[in-house]
C-alpha cells in the first residue's frame, strides 16, 4: 500500500500515550481521508512501551522499530525516515502534547504544494502553551531566541513538525541532541515554511526526558548550525 504520509513517532517509556494517541492519529487520517502510516522508533523502553505497540499494530497500518538503548530523538527520527514510505515526512512526539486534530491543517498547505515545510507553532495567533512553569517558559523563550537570528520562526524549536521529503535529499544531517526540527529547517534551504498555531498541553502520563545534558547538547547544536550557517 502505498503512503502519502508517514508520521515518526520516537518512544521512551511512553506505554500509557501510546495506547492514546495512536488510535486518535488514524481516526484523524480516516476522517480526513489521509493514506498513512505510523514508524514508531523505541530505545528499549523498560516499561514495554514496545510490547504495547505490537498489540496496537495488528489493527492499523504501523511499523515498529526496536533499538538497543536510549540512542536520543535526533537519531531516531533519521532512523525513522530510513523506514518511512510517505512523501510527507512528519514528526511528533508521543506525550499526547502534539494534537492529532492539528495534523490534516500542517499537511494540508505541502499537499498544495504551497509550502515544503509545516511548523506546529506555540507562539503564532491561536497557538499556545498551557500549564508550564515559569522555570521551563524562561528557558523555553531564551532557547528560541538564541536560533531566531539563523531563521525567522517564531516556533524555531517546535518538535512538531511535516515536511515534503524530498527537501532533505543529498542534505547530510548529524542533530546533536533533540532539536532535529531546527536542523532541518536550516539545512533544506527553502524559504516556503507555514507556522500553524496548536495549543501544547504538558504531559499527564509518564516524566519529561528533559534535563540539563539536553540543554547543553541544544547548545552544542546550535554551535555547529551557526558554522553552517555562515559558511554556507
Amino acid at each position: 500500500m502505498a503512503f502519502d504520509v508517514s508520521i515518526i513517532i520516537p518512544t521512551y517509556n511512553e506505554k500509557e500515550n501510546v495506547a492514546i494517541i495512536l488510535p486518535e492519529i488514524f481516526r484523524v487520517m480516516k476522517a480526513n481521508g489521509i493514506k498513512g502510516e505510523v514508524i514508531i522508533v523505541d530505545d528499549n523502553s523498560p516499561d514495554g512501551t514496545a510490547n504495547v505497540v505490537e498489540e496496537i499494530k495488528k489493527s492499523y497500518d504501523i511499523k515498529l522499530l526496536r533499538r538497543p538503548g536510549k540512542l536520543g530523538l535526533s537519531s531516531a527520527v533519521l532512523d525513522g525516515i530510513k523506514q518511512a514510505e510517505g512523501w510527507i515526512i512528519g514528526v511528533m512526539d508521543a506525550d499526547l502534547s502534539h494534537p492529532p486534530d492539528v495534523i490534516p491543517d500542517m499537511i494540508k498547505p505541502i499537499m498544495e504544494k504551497r509550502s515544503d515545510i509545516t511548523v506546529g507553532s506555540r507562539y503564532v495567533k491561536d497557538g499556545g502553551v498551557e500549564n508550564w512553569p515559569l522555570k521551563r517558559k524562561i528557558i523555553s523563550n531564551g532557547a528560541k531566541l538564541l536560533a531566531r537570528p539563523m531563521i525567522g520562526l517564531k516556533d524555531p524549536l517546535s518538535g512538531f513538525f511535516f515536511f515534503r521529503r524530498s527537501i532533505i535529499d543529498n542534505r547530510q544531517l548529524s542533530p546533536k541532541g533533540y532539536k532535529i526540527g531546527l536542523e532541518i529547517f536550516i539545512k533544506s534551504g527553502t524559504e516556503k515554511i507555514a507556522e500553524i498555531p496548536y495549543k501544547f498541553y504538558d504531559r499527564k502520563y509518564g516524566r519529561s526526558k528533559l534535563d540539563w545534558k539536553q540543554n547543553v547538547e541544544y547548545l552544542l547544536h546550535l554551535s555547529k548550525l551557526y558554522w553552517y550557517w555562515i559558511i554556507k
